[in-house]
């Protein structure tokens, strides 16, 4: 479990949010939504361990990330994976190079399964065979998409996803939504942070969403801890 206690950040136009008390469990996929400026993305830094907050803390399986030491914070990371919102330096030149990289940071799959684990995952998301494309040539919703597939190449126990909705595009909201709540379903935690998610995401009794500083949140999949 993912357990933010009172968490506050700032930034140069003042205070972002201050007070924020979240709880994401094992099992479990939650959506944040927001309007721009709100602070999502530094929220998922934050969660993920890459930021120190200004105030607050948080906790993973009862290890602070920020005040056990650099041992709990590295072990966090290295069990998580982020789909960051645009490529990020040192992306390499191809699909192929992402794999690669995650590769490097994935020694528990034996080189004989990576070749066929990653044209599983390509398939999963829609571009079969794309290996050796090109990253400049991709649009905005294959960069996405093949950004998720090389973080879950990794089999990370915990997923961090900056509007990978919003840049697949709605046309994949449904294939997202099955592949959360399968990830769920094996004991992952994920969290999305999103300006907006589609309205049938929004079960009957959640549809206005949990409301945490200036953030709303939407369980996706799992139980729904949520927010204390």
């Amino acid at each position: 479990m993912i357990e933010a206690f009172r968490v506050g950040a700032v930034c140069r136009n003042g205070t972002l949010w201050d007070g924020l008390d979240l709880a994401f469990g094992d099992g479990e996929a939650w959506a944040v939504t927001g309007p721009p400026g709100s602070g999502k993305t530094v929220l998922l830094r934050i969660l993920r361990g890459e930021q120190r907050p200004d105030a607050g803390d948080v906790v993973v399986g009862g290890r602070s990330l920020f005040r056990g030491g650099p041992a709990a914070n590295r072990e966090f990371r290295a069990s998580s994976a982020v789909v960051p919102e645009s490529f990020p330096p040192g992306a390499g030149r191809t699909v192929d190079d992402l794999f690669r990289l995650a590769a490097a940071a994935s020694f528990h799959i034996p080189a004989s399964e990576r070749k066929e684990r990653e044209e599983e995952l390509l398939a999963l998301v829609g571009l079969p065979g794309a290996q050796r494309w090109d990253l400049s040539s991709l649009s905005i919703s294959e960069r996405a998409r093949v950004s998720l597939a090389a973080e879950l190449f990794r089999g990370p126990g915990y997923l961090f996803a900056d509007m990978l909705l919003l840049n697949a595009g709605r046309e994949w909201a449904d294939m997202l939504r099955a592949l959360f709540r399968a990830l769920a379903r094996e004991g992952k935690t994920i969290v999305l942070a999103e300006r907006s998610i589609p309205e049938g995401w929004k079960g009957p009794e959640d549809g206005r969403g949990l409301a945490r500083g200036p953030f709303l949140l939407y369980p996706v999949a799992g139980g729904g801890v949520g927010a204390r």
